[in-house]
């Protein structure tokens, strides 16, 4: 341990030599070669990998694209999934409004009907039952003649269903 931390005066006497030395024990153990930007050598190409090792590397690239183009795809199905779930919960709530309304209103209809029949049932109304000969026809009214000029208004064709 000693020995680490103290090197030999040998050592000690050679870091301490001027570079003028320092270089010729260099060149002692090994000559310097001069570098000339002329003769600057290559280096040796590195081999081509082989084949089984390039297959390997584009199939890993083809399923890292496709490993992209599934995750972009899920992520579009999912939020079109959530969106379509948020609007047809809209459209039901109002489809649930409309028809608490049509029961409402079906429930005042019968009321009002009811209140109409306790009423024709008590003595002193001056409502009677609806029989052939109470019943009024109106004439149609005559013709009218059009102005000069003027055609007559298009009708639209009565709306039939189309489903039946």
């Amino acid at each position: 341990m000693s020995a680490a931390l103290n090197p030999s005066p040998a050592k000690r006497n050679r870091s301490r030599l001027p570079a003028s030395n320092q270089n010729s024990q260099r060149s002692s153990r090994r000559p310097l070669q001069s570098v000339n930007p002329a003769t600057v050598r290559r280096l040796p190409a590195p081999d081509a990998p082989p084949r089984w090792l390039r297959s390997l590397v584009r199939v890993q690239q083809a399923s890292l694209i496709a490993t992209f183009t599934l995750a972009g795809s899920v992520l579009v199905v999912y939020g079109w999934t959530v969106y379509a779930q948020q609007l047809w919960g809209k459209e039901y709530q109002k489809l649930e409004h409309l028809r608490r309304d049509e029961r409402q209103m079906t429930t005042n209809g019968e009321i009002l009907k009811n209140k109409i029949a306790d009423q024709a049932v008590r003595p002193g109304t001056t409502l009677v039952p609806q029989t052939p000969d109470s019943l009024i026809f109106l004439k149609p009214a005559p013709a009218r003649n059009l102005a000069p000029g003027a055609s007559p208004a298009p009708q639209a064709p009565p709306i039939a269903p189309l489903g039946y």
